[in-house]
């Protein structure tokens, strides 16, 4: 992608139930929070005046206008609705301009002009999701707008933290809140990692295994005096949610539900509330290998994507099949250190879409070179630097066998800042003598040269003198 310097990135990764945002600081790459938060729920609720409210500005109308809220519409956003006169386009509007306005304040209230969305691999050009995706992207301030998929944004973070010029293919196993989508990449240039083959759509995700933990515990309770009340189900759903996230940890956890009990549930139970849904993204991946004309055995390592990859489940069973297809030495990577930072999976695709736009800080200006001669020191400038026993020169030396202007060296620079070097011997009866061999003579030696671009470490001998060319 090109870079463009006058502009202020942030690379939105506009999620089915959370979005996330990055923007550079310093030359780094930065995740976007708001509060204490670094997710913003893509969520919206539309009040009888069209005033949109949105992401966490939305969580408490929740349940207060459940018939105006709008949750979980990524892949719909191409719809037609009739929400109070407003369309998806105003709602995703809206959520921009909300994670707009918080990436400009950590950016030190510094306006972000430009904006990177990322999309499933599977959208095409002519997706008519990407135009709504544009037109709101520009009602909402963006004047320059561009679209990365989500799997190459992911393989671009990794290659940035890695430092890797070549990481083979690279299977991205990303696994939202709402679908999965699985992609297959050549990182053989890391800088430009090229799609081979994906999938999109695979209904699963965190939202699915919150519901089958809540139909389990329902059920449960219905047995029992005690049932749970449906119109409480958000504040159940949440508590799900928590016993998930603690079974990602511990073997058994408990929550307090709205019927007053409390309710453990063990870590084997939930594995088989989810195993048939953790398949369906092992057979996607399978067929994702095979359309691209690949086998398990040609994946070097698979990139983790998502919240939902920390449930020990989804590692165990990769691991059982990459062994099934002989593939046991494919690295699964959720957490690593690289040369510039960590891997992390969470944001890995807002931060892999802003690493794109960092543009590598200028080297330091290289110094120009030295001369050495028993054991002194004479540095160079640009332009033309005389050697010889004359007083008019830049550098004069007490040797008689030195003529009075020997040799000058010529220092210019050229258009990418290098430094080059030219010497040419200016005697008349005396040659300069480069590396003891080769003499630069004006008279004695018609067919020799005279100039010779200097190489580091070359000697040049003036009369008695001799001299080392240093860069």
């Amino acid at each position: 992608m090109e870079k463009n310097s006058n502009c202020n990135w942030v690379c939105i990764d506009f999620g089915t139930c959370n979005t996330t945002a990055a923007i550079q600081i310093d030359g780094k790459p930065h995740v976007v929070t708001y509060g204490n938060t670094q997710f913003f729920p893509t969520i919206a609720c539309v009040l009888p005046n069209r005033e949109i409210q949105v992401c966490q500005n939305a969580e408490p109308l929740r349940q207060k206008m459940p018939e105006s809220f709008k949750q979980e519409f990524k892949l719909n956003i191409a719809d037609q609705i009739d929400l109070n006169g407003v369309q998806y386009v105003d709602i995703i509007r809206e959520i921009l301009k909300f994670v707009k306005g918080c990436a400009q304040i950590e950016n030190n209230n510094q306006v972000c002009d430009a904006v990177i969305l990322t999309i499933p691999a599977i959208y095409t050009e002519s997706d008519r999701r990407i135009d709504v995706m544009r037109q709101a992207a520009s009602e909402a301030g963006f004047r320059d707008i561009e679209f990365l998929s989500e799997s190459q944004a992911a393989a671009q973070h990794y290659a940035y933290i890695s430092g890797t010029k070549n990481t083979g293919i690279s299977l991205i196993y990303d696994l939202g809140g709402g679908t999965f989508d699985p992609a297959l990449l050549d990182m053989s240039n890391a800088k430009e990692p090229k799609l081979i083959g994906n999938e999109s759509g695979v209904k699963c995700g965190g939202q699915f295994f919150d519901a089958a933990i809540y139909k389990y515990i329902f059920n449960e309770f219905q047995k029992t005096e005690r049932p749970l009340s449906r119109e409480d189900r958000l504040d159940d759903y949440a508590a799900c949610r928590r016993l998930k996230e603690a079974l990602s940890i511990h073997e058994k956890a408990s929550q307090f539900f709205s019927n007053g009990q409390t309710f453990t549930l063990g870590r084997e139970t939930f594995n088989g509330l989810i195993l048939d849904k953790i398949a369906l993204t092992l057979k996607a991946c399978d067929s994702t290998i095979q359309t691209a004309g690949s086998k398990w055995t040609d994946i070097r390592q698979i990139l983790f994507v998502g919240g939902s990859t920390a449930i020990p489940l989804i590692r165990e069973m990769l691991e059982r099949h990459l062994i099934s297809h002989n593939a046991q030495n494919v690295k699964i990577i959720r957490n690593e250190t690289g040369t510039k930072g960590a891997y992390d999976h969470n944001f890995a695709t807002c931060l892999g879409g802003i690493s794109s736009k960092i543009i590598p800080p200028p080297p330091p200006p290289e110094p120009i070179a030295k001369i050495y001669s028993n054991g002194v020191t004479y540095q160079l400038k640009e332009g033309n630097n005389t050697f010889g026993r004359s007083d008019d020169m830049d550098f004069q030396f007490n040797d008689p066998a030195m003529s009075r202007k020997h040799f000058v060296i010529a220092v210019t620079k050229d258009a990418y800042g290098k430094w080059s070097y030219t010497l040419t011997t200016c005697s008349e009866t005396k040659a300069t003598i480069l590396n003891n061999m080769e003499p630069l003579d004006l008279q004695n030696y018609p067919i020799s040269r005279k100039s010779a671009l200097l190489q580091d470490g070359w000697t040049i001998r003036a009369g008695r003198t001799t001299f080392q060319f240093k860069k």
